[in-house]
């Protein structure tokens, strides 16, 4: 018999014990998914200010958990850009090796915009961008900064989750493909400027299925039972600083290069 039932990102959220407000998690597959744990439904009816979107992240007893969610539209597709198209990495896993031969990327910056961008601007006509280029600028620079952009981006998830929830998320749980990239890691816990915490499961959305499913046979009395079972695989802490500033600009220059494009409301 089916037992329980859930999103991809719900699941997700599960798996990595989010069941608390204020706990946030972001999975990194082709894109980015951020999701909050809330305490009530949002104030806004489909989008808030931000660009998030309310979402139930459970149902239990006949009754709602909420949440909101802040979508990042390309991740880990601009990895695959970087292996398929560029050919400039052999693996997904070279991401990582050949962006360390640098310690920055030496002012060069990237928008993962491939598909446009998602929260907080929703802008369907922006496109990727990648700037700064010198003739010192090789592939160690090209493939940090597209990780750092990626980094960059899920820190604009974090501030629009934060904006439309009036909650400050003390820290990031994460889980996907690309949290198997010591160099992202870092990268995100600068960008975020708060603890990333490891999924122990890189696919916690099958794990949290399986929670689900446990919940409703009675193998766990509740959710907290699950959090209290949760601990990361490792935790990355900041040791350094992006310019947000500086980074907001370089999104805006990557804006509505399509305008017809630009125009549609999502």
């Amino acid at each position: 018999p089916i037992a329980g039932i859930l999103g991809d990102q719900q699941a997700s959220l599960l798996g990595q014990g989010c069941v608390a407000p204020g706990q946030a998690k972001v999975t990194f597959g082709t894109g980015g998914m951020l999701d909050l744990c809330l305490d009530e439904r949002p104030a806004f009816e489909t989008q808030g200010s931000g660009g998030t979107f309310p979402i139930v992240t459970r149902g239990v007893g006949g009754g709602r958990r909420w949440g909101l969610e802040a979508v990042m539209l390309a991740a880990g597709t601009n990895i695959e850009w970087l292996r398929d198209d560029l050919g400039i990495i052999d693996s997904a896993a070279d991401s990582h090796e050949v962006a360390a031969r640098c310690a920055s990327s030496d002012g060069v910056a990237y928008v993962p915009a491939l598909l446009g961008l998602g929260a907080p601007i929703w802008d369907y006509g922006a496109r990727g961008a990648l700037l700064g280029l010198t003739r010192g600028s090789g592939r160690p620079q090209i493939v940090r900064a597209v990780l750092e952009g990626i980094a960059q981006r899920a820190a604009d998830l974090v501030e629009a989750a934060e904006r439309d929830s009036g909650m400050q998320i003390p820290s990031l749980r994460v889980d996907g493909g690309m949290t198997a990239n010591p160099t992202f890691l870092q990268a995100l816990a600068d960008a975020t400027a708060r603890p990333i915490e490891v999924s122990p499961e890189r696919e916690a959305t099958t794990l949290g299925a399986a929670y689900a499913a446990g919940l409703a046979v009675g193998a766990w009395p509740d959710e907290q039972a699950i959090a209290s079972i949760w601990s990361p695989a490792s935790v990355v802490e900041p040791a350094g600083t992006f310019d947000r500033e500086r980074w907001a600009d370089t999104v805006r220059r990557a804006g509505e290069w399509f305008p017809d494009l630009s125009a549609i409301s999502f």
